[in-house]
Formats: structure tokens, C-alpha cells, sequence
């Protein structure tokens, strides 16, 4: 892998897993009218902040294995690692990341690049925000989410999608509107459509040639 210190704050990260479930989701949020990367969309979303002057993963998830490297312990729920650790784990098992960045024109000033490292570990990881399991499986329903049935935001409870788009609606990247809609397909296809964020490279199994 290359490029592991060339991270920049509020960059995105499309996660795909080989896990059955992470299959299931890329497969049920696929869409043949995305754009070419994301018509099979990611299982699995996280950004990055700067913090202590290093880049830091902060993701909401149930399934990561290591202690989280802000709190130090193992949480369901908002939790940060180092960037190089969470790629190696998805690439080691088969699996792949695309990392997403702000256009130019969209790019952060510093005191938003401050603001979003505070909304991302002083508020959702310093308040041991956890993960929303149902916000999460509703996601993923094609109409249902788009009805006034959708239950409001709970930001003390978020999925992984759910995080981003809050933090993205926070720094007016993405309009306001209700961040439990957005599944990780959704959400980049959106921020990917309206010119914010473009694709900057991706890390992959190296293929060897026989």
C-alpha cells in the first residue's frame, strides 16, 4: 500500500467487506443508474479527522476487533483507529476502500478542519455514542425511508453512514435533512453527484501474475 500518510480531513472512505454480510448489503443497495464506481455500492462508510496533528479514522460499527485508539478498550459504536490498520483489514481479508475527497472548491478551511475533529471525538466518541441497528436496517428499505414514517434522528445512537452524513450536514456539505435515509451507497452517491467529493484512489489486493 502507498499513499497511507496522503489523508486529508473529511475524507470519505467506501468500505467493501467479504463477509456475507457486507455482500448482502453492497448487493441490496446496488443501483445500475449510480455512477460507474458506486453502482455496486460500499458495505461500510468512515472519515477521517485530524488529531494530534495524524490522521484518525472515526467510524460507527459493531464489527471492528481492536480497541479503539482514542478510548483505548473495544466499543460498539463510535470509534477511531489509525487509517493504515483499518485498510489492512479489509485488504487483507479480500476485501477493498476507495478514499473519497472534497473538490477544491469544497475543501475545508482550518477552523472547519478543528470543528469537525471536535463534532467527531469530543461530542459523538467523547459521549460513547453507540451504534443504531435499526436506523441501519431501515436504511436500506427503498421507499419506507423516504416516508414521514422514518423515526427521527437519534444522534446519541448512529450507524456508520448515519455518523457521516450528520457530520457532513454539520459542516454544510450536505443539505439538512434526516441522516438515518442514508445507507453507505446512498450517501456517496449523493455527495458524489452533486460535485462535493471526488474519487482519489483505492486500496486493493495486490494481483500477482502467474
Amino acid at each position: 500500500m502507498n499513499h497511507m500518510d496522503d489523508f486529508q480531513p473529511l475524507d470519505l472512505l467506501a468500505c467493501y467487506g467479504t463477509d456475507a454480510t457486507a455482500r448482502a448489503i453492497t448487493w441490496l443497495t446496488a443501483s445500475a443508474l449510480a455512477p460507474r464506481r458506486l453502482r455496486l455500492g460500499p458495505s461500510h462508510v468512515a472519515v477521517i479527522c485530524e488529531h494530534h496533528g495524524s490522521p484518525l479514522w472515526l467510524e460507527s460499527t459493531t464489527l471492528c476487533p481492536h480497541p479503539c485508539a482514542v478510548l483505548g478498550y473495544r466499543v460498539e459504536g463510535v470509534q477511531a483507529h489509525l487509517p493504515e490498520q483499518r485498510i489492512h483489514d479489509y485488504v487483507s481479508a479480500g476485501g477493498r476502500v476507495g478514499v473519497y475527497r472534497l473538490s477544491a472548491i469544497d475543501r475545508l478551511s482550518q477552523s472547519e478542519s478543528e470543528l469537525l475533529s471536535k463534532i467527531l471525538i469530543r461530542h459523538f466518541l467523547g459521549r460513547l455514542v453507540t451504534y443504531d441497528l435499526g436506523g441501519a436496517l431501515l436504511s436500506g428499505t427503498r421507499l419506507f425511508k423516504r416516508t414521514r414514517l422514518l423515526p427521527a434522528a437519534d444522534l446519541n445512537e448512529l450507524f456508520c453512514s448515519e455518523l457521516v452524513a450528520a457530520v457532513l450536514m454539520r459542516l454544510g456539505r450536505l443539505n439538512r435533512a434526516n441522516p438515518t435515509r442514508y445507507n453507505p451507497a446512498c450517501l456517496l452517491r449523493q455527495v458524489v453527484r452533486q460535485g462535493t467529493f471526488q474519487f482519489q484512489r483505492s486500496y486493493a489486493p495486490e494481483v500477482t501474475a502467474c
